[in-house]
């Protein structure tokens, strides 16, 4: 039950980031924008990971350290590139991504054609939630490689367009009121199901997760409600 309440946390990360960054052309210029990712998440990054490849030699657990008894420069790199040092570091490969996607993602905003954003996040959604999620479902084996494209189907891309286009007021009042139903309905039904122990996966980096997960969307509608009372 813990799990169905706390994973859209994640998802809201992505989000909040996605309203916050990729109108970044009003503040600083693309420059700017890099120095600061680097400044702030890549060298913080890079300095953990090496801290806890020295601790990773001796000690070890899950969710977190992967143990390293045999540590060289060549395993470091190749633990690194595959995300084998700490597990719960997942979410800075991801941000990184969508990092270096954003100057495009605010180029388009910037052009007010807010339409082709939406568009993007249709296309995630149909793609992962009702084509690949089902295949999943049913096992069902097929060749997806035509269909699953590393940008437009990245996971958690739709998130962080989805928080900019929530934040922007791209959706009306009563979008927005919309989705804070379906949220909730959403919501209530994963935690059930959890709660009955029906087995259902919700891992936030497979499928499953994305059909639940993604129509959670009342988490930002909801927190800008409130942002907007108290301003």
């Amino acid at each position: 039950m813990f799990q169905g309440i706390a994973i859209p946390a994640v998802f809201l990360f992505f989000m909040i980031s996605g309203a916050m960054l990729i109108d970044y052309r009003q503040r600083m210029s693309t420059t700017d924008f890099f120095k600061r990712r680097i400044k702030r998440v890549l060298i913080p990054f890079l300095f953990w990971s090496i801290l806890w490849y020295f601790y990773d030699i001796k000690w070890s657990a899950y969710p977190g350290p992967i143990s390293h008894p045999l540590p060289s420069v060549s395993d470091f790199l190749i633990s690194f590139a595959n995300t084998n040092i700490n597990t719960i570091f997942w979410f800075f490969y991801v941000i990184l991504v969508l990092y270096l996607v954003t100057p495009m993602l605010s180029a388009i905003a910037k052009l007010k054609e807010k339409d082709y954003l939406f568009l993007l996040v249709s296309v995630y959604v149909v793609i992962n939630c009702f084509i690949l999620y089902p295949l999943e479902v049913f096992k069902i084996q097929i060749n997806n490689n035509m269909i699953n494209f590393p940008l437009i189907t990245f996971c958690y891309l739709g998130y962080f367009i989805a928080g900019y286009l929530i934040h922007s007021g791209y959706f009306s009042k009563k979008q927005e009121d919309l989705l804070i139903v379906i949220g909730f309905v959403m919501f209530f039904i994963q935690v059930l199901l959890i709660s009955c122990g029906k087995g259902l996966n919700l891992d936030m980096n497979v499928q499953p997760a994305q059909l639940f997960s993604f129509i959670q969307l009342v988490y930002l509608p909801l927190l800008k409600e409130l942002w907007e009372k108290l301003i």
